[in-house]
């Protein structure tokens, strides 16, 4: 995860909101991210339209050879349990242990605002860039600072 600078917003006792733009491989990305935010005892949740949940749960099994990041989907009987938690929507209010949100989705995300940090992941699109345009006002207006990170698209 980014050593970016917190940003300051009164809905969460600080909760950081970043955007990483500039995606070419939003789900590449993302595996990465998760790799690295589980391996320093990160738990976080992603939330994404239903198909992209699908096929970031296919590439956690195989997006480096001999790595699995373990996960689940909201709802399964090991969430509690399990480091990495996948939200086919925009509503992580009710989940608890979790400490992070991941949101390659085109809306905010309801509940954001019990999390320490948030994470948007934009695709290099104008459709994406259109979104994110309206959820980083979203934020401001919410009391926050979002920063903003113009980010490599490597996955590492």
């Amino acid at each position: 995860m980014s050593d970016a600078p917190a940003a300051d917003c009164a809905p969460a006792a600080g909760t950081r909101v970043e955007f990483r733009v500039g995606l070419r491989d939003v789900l590449g990305y993302c595996c990465a991210l998760l790799r690295t935010a589980t391996s320093r005892g990160a738990r976080p949740v992603v939330c994404a339209a239903a198909p992209l949940v699908d096929e970031l749960d296919r590439r956690l099994w195989t997006f480096a050879p001999g790595e699995f990041l373990a996960h689940c989907r909201v709802g399964d009987a090991v969430e509690r349990r399990s480091p990495i938690v996948l939200c086919a929507g925009a509503d992580v209010a009710a989940l608890q242990d979790r400490d992070c949100l991941i949101n390659l989705g085109g809306a905010l995300v309801r509940g954001w605002e019990r999390l320490p940090r948030v994470i948007e992941l934009v695709a290099d699109d104008e459709a994406a860039k259109s979104a994110a345009r309206q959820r980083f006002r979203a934020y401001r207006d919410a009391g926050c600072r979002p920063q903003t990170l113009e980010v490599a698209d490597e996955t590492r």
